[in-house]
């Protein structure tokens, strides 16, 4: 009988045909060899699941969903059918470097192979391939809590112990921040948190994401963000001034969005709870677009400083 592998690593696929091979082949060119990859097709109409069927891999195992089921259930399927140690992700338009799971595993063999969370830093990547640093500041510089929701931390730079990645799915109900909603719960819980400091892996922008090509990302952001921080487990557990920064930011977004649009009520309404969520700016570099969306929008004077400007 085939030993456990030490790392059980799950890829959610919908529609990647033309993106997936990448990511694969950062596995396959891992120094680390003791895995399993979990390909989980969420009944894609591209011929994603018939393509992924010619890795011929040993350690490649490919899974169909009969229905669309979204990343998060798609994700916990991958968890409950994982034999590793621990469990990591990657999500099908990105990739790893070489060293990823080779450095995850040094650290891990360091902590003396505990029931934790583990996480490495990022790279930014453009669809050209221009590569940049993501900004990933020490896990010490401020508490762990604060830390995941101010910086996003995506499940693929992440190894997680089996049992305590079991314990704490991916909540099927939040499919947007799901990954801060997820890591949270799990730094509730009392498990240690690491961080290694080295970037092993890359985060490419694709336009056709969620997170670079949905018009409606803010809204569905926004209504998410609502969801997460009402839930009974984190009742007086979260730090309001960045669960205030984050719903600041997304109406920011829709503030811009509706000036965009020429609907004045709404820039007002979503500028005005932006700025008194968070006086500073969520970024502090939004005050400036967000004052003149407001100004250009007020009843009365708005229209007049509209046409200055626009006279010659």
């Amino acid at each position: 009988m085939r030993k456990s592998p030490f790392f059980s690593v799950v890829i959610p696929v919908y529609n990647r045909k033309h993106r997936i091979e990448k990511a694969v082949k950062s596995m396959l060119d891992q120094t680390f060899k003791d895995w399993e990859l979990l390909l989980i097709d969420d009944a894609s109409t591209d011929g994603s699941f018939e393509f992924m069927q010619g890795f011929k891999d040993p350690r490649i195992k490919v899974f169909q969903n009969q229905t669309n089921q979204e990343r998060c259930r798609t994700r916990n399927r991958g968890i409950e059918l994982a034999s590793g140690k621990y469990i990591a992700f990657l999500d099908s338009d990105d990739y790893h470097l070489p060293q990823h799971y080779q450095e995850l595993y040094e650290a891990i063999e360091a902590a003396g192979f505990p029931k934790a969370f583990f996480f490495t830093n990022a790279w930014n990547e453009t669809e050209e391939g221009e590569r940049s640093e993501r900004l990933c500041p020490p896990l010490e510089s401020m508490p762990i809590p604060n830390y995941f929701l101010r910086h996003t931390v995506n499940p693929q730079r992440w190894a997680v112990h089996a049992d305590l990645m079991r314990e704490h799915p991916f909540d099927p109900n939040i499919q947007i921040a799901e990954d801060m909603e997820t890591s949270l719960r799990i730094c509730f819980s009392g498990a240690p948190v690491h961080q290694i400091p080295k970037r092993t892996t890359v985060y490419v922008a694709a336009s056709d994401s969620f997170t670079h090509g949905a018009s409606n990302k803010w809204e569905r952001e926004l209504d998410a963000l609502k969801k997460i921080f009402k839930k009974p487990a984190f009742k007086g557990k979260l730090p309001k001034k960045e669960t205030h920064r984050l719903i600041s930011m997304c109406f920011f977004h829709l503030a811009m969005k509706a000036f965009q649009n020429q609907e004045s009520t709404k820039v007002l309404s979503f500028g005005l709870r932006s700025f008194f969520l968070c006086p500073a700016g969520y970024n502090r570099k939004t005050n400036k677009p967000l004052f003149v969306a407001l100004i250009y929008n007020i009843p009365l004077l708005g229209p007049v400083l509209q046409k200055i400007k626009k006279s010659p």
